[in-house]
């Protein structure tokens, strides 16, 4: 039977239905036959739209128990756009920017997977010590679960959390099929990001498929990691974290076989 990492439990669970592309990233095969474990590292979009009932589904311990929440977004968008519920509930919260340098997304541009891909190497270029940071924080079994997210949960979002499973070694294939399941949430993100203040009217006029999250991104963006850093492990050892630390990414991540 072929493997299906889409059939590996994911979504929100009941209680948290404004936390869109909600996931769980365990479950993805590794090179070396193990699995990405369960309930440690979580992904999503925006967490403005979280009330009191539901931020408690994601912190409490009769929920998703969620130690540590890692903000990606800009200065604005956290000001602007964060959940007063679950900043009064949650227990630690860290704001690690992902950013392009001074390279913003151009949304009257044809939205083609291989112009996408080039923006999340800027992501790359100008946020390696960012993308190490979330690395560490993950690594300390202090702050797990951890949350990783931005607006749509997709690109900076998307770029962090890859290069971090590529780095312990899940197989290529599970990595692209994880980026590609923010095409089930595409219409309730759009909803979403018309009503944020950094967002807007702006959302209205980008097409549809700017939201898109298809595999031929995902894949280029794979190819330049490889072809201009050598690969996810080397691309965080060239940017400050060490190899104990990487152990401890990769046992906080994959249960081996």
């Amino acid at each position: 039977m072929t493997h299906d990492p889409l059939a590996a439990p994911a979504g929100p669970p009941a209680g948290l239905p404004d936390l869109h592309n909600l996931r769980d990233v365990g479950g993805l095969r590794t090179d070396d036959g193990g699995r990405t474990r369960h309930g440690v590292l979580y992904r999503s979009g925006t967490v403005a739209f979280l009330d009191a009932a539901q931020a408690e589904v994601l912190v409490g311990g009769d929920g998703l128990g969620v130690r540590c929440r890692v903000d990606l977004r800009g200065p604005r968008e956290v000001a602007e756009e964060t959940s007063a519920a679950l900043r009064e509930r949650e227990r630690r919260a860290e704001h690690v920017e992902i950013h392009a340098a001074d390279v913003a997304w151009d949304f009257t541009a044809s939205h083609r997977s291989d112009w996408v891909a080039a923006h999340y190497a800027r992501y790359l270029d100008a946020s390696g010590d960012r993308i190490v940071t979330v690395a560490r924080l993950l690594a300390d079994p202090a702050n797990r679960p951890l949350l990783a997210h931005c607006s749509a949960g997709k690109d900076r979002t998307g770029v962090t959390v890859a290069v971090l499973l590529r780095a312990v070694g899940v197989v290529a294939d599970d990595l692209v099929a994880d980026y590609a399941r923010t095409a089930q949430a595409i219409a309730g993100l759009r909803e979403q990001l018309t009503r944020l203040p950094a967002y807007g009217d702006r959302i209205a006029a980008v097409p549809q498929e700017a939201l898109g999250s298809t595999p031929e991104t995902m894949w280029a963006f794979l190819s330049t990691l490889d072809e201009r850093h050598g690969g996810a492990r080397a691309y965080l050892l060239g940017h400050g974290l060490d190899g104990s630390e990487l152990s401890a990414l990769t046992e906080a991540l994959v249960e081996p076989a």
